[in-house]
This record gives structure tokens, C-alpha cells and sequence, in this order.
């Protein structure tokens, strides 16, 4: 099977744990996987696939997450790549009804404008968004306003990577020489 890198930049934690569910996921469906946060990453090419998400704050990316990209263009652009995002959170009636949109597909809402436009240049396969979570630990500006509760669905996390896991079945994998 395929070796996967899914890296994830977070503020609280919450995205480095759908990465894990997401990189869990895909062992259960044989792969080989390392799971790091993105600042940690130096290098993709070592891997045939490669997963990419990020905590969203203020409908942007954070930059861990983005300078990998960035960086490493070139070789994305070389193997199947997919994008998530997390932080959408509920508390109200308006965020609620976009919550459950998410749960019937993880695809229901677009990327950040940024996330976007390298998608299109690394010839991403895809995005996924989910439903984040917003802790007591939260302090910042903003933060400390936002409705407090966690909204993740760890079943589209799952089944999004289940997904990709089907797709890796019909990709061929060069072989270096």
C-alpha cells in the first residue's frame, strides 16, 4: 500500500486530532502513515500521498499549514494531495443550520479563498471542511466570544478518509529509479 504523510497545523489541538483520526483511519485500510504537524515537516517526497489540514481562524489557513504548501508545491503537485479544514463552530441558530449541511457533506463548504487558489495550483484532489471545536482554553481576541463546545464529527472525518483510501486503490504509485 501507499505511504501517506497527513500534517495538520492546529492553535488547541482540535485539527491535530482529526488528523490522527484520519491518519488511524487509513491504517485500517493498510496504509502506512505518519501523522505531523506541518512545522515539523521538511520534506514530502518520501511519501505517495499526502493529506494537508488546518484550523481555521478569520477564513484563513494558518500559516504553519500554508508555508508547507507553499514550500513544497512542486512536489504536491507530483502526488495525490488533499486539503481539509476545521473550525467551523455552532451556538447559534444560523451556525447550527450550517453545522448540519457539514454533516451531510463534508464538501458543503468551500475552502478559504487562499486554500483555494493552491489547490488549483497543486492540482489538489480535494477539500474537506469540518466541524471544529471551541474549548475554555480558547483566550484569544475573538476566541474568548465564541460559543464554547465541540461540534466535530469524527464519522465524516472517517468516512472523508475513506474516501480518499478508495481513491489511493485506482492511483499507480511511480516507482523511482
Amino acid at each position: 500500500m501507499s505511504q501517506i504523510l497527513v500534517a495538520y497545523a492546529t492553535k488547541h489541538g482540535s485539527t491535530g486530532e482529526i488528523a490522527e483520526t484520519i491518519g488511524q483511519r487509513l491504517r485500517e485500510h493498510g496504509h502506512s502513515v505518519d501523522v505531523r504537524h506541518a512545522n515539523e515537516v521538511r520534506d514530502v517526497t518520501d511519501y505517495d500521498a499526502v493529506v494537508i489540514g488546518s484550523a481555521v481562524y478569520m477564513f484563513h489557513w494558518q500559516r504553519d499549514a500554508m508555508d508547507l504548501v507553499k514550500r513544497h508545491e512542486r512536489a504536491l503537485r507530483a502526488r495525490p494531495t488533499w486539503l481539509f479544514s476545521s473550525g467551523p463552530t455552532g451556538g447559534s441558530e444560523e451556525t447550527d443550520a450550517a453545522l448540519e449541511q457539514l454533516r451531510h457533506s463534508a464538501t458543503a463548504f468551500p475552502a478559504p479563498k487562499d486554500v483555494a487558489q493552491r489547490m488549483a495550483r497543486i492540482g489538489a484532489k480535494g477539500h474537506a471542511t469540518f466541524a471544529g471545536k471551541a474549548g475554555v482554553e480558547m483566550g484569544g481576541f475573538f476566541e474568548r466570544w465564541m460559543p464554547k463546545g465541540d461540534w466535530r464529527d469524527f464519522d465524516a472525518v472517517r468516512g472523508w478518509a475513506d474516501g480518499i483510501a478508495a481513491e489511493l486503490k485506482d492511483v499507480v504509485i511511480p516507482v523511482p529509479a
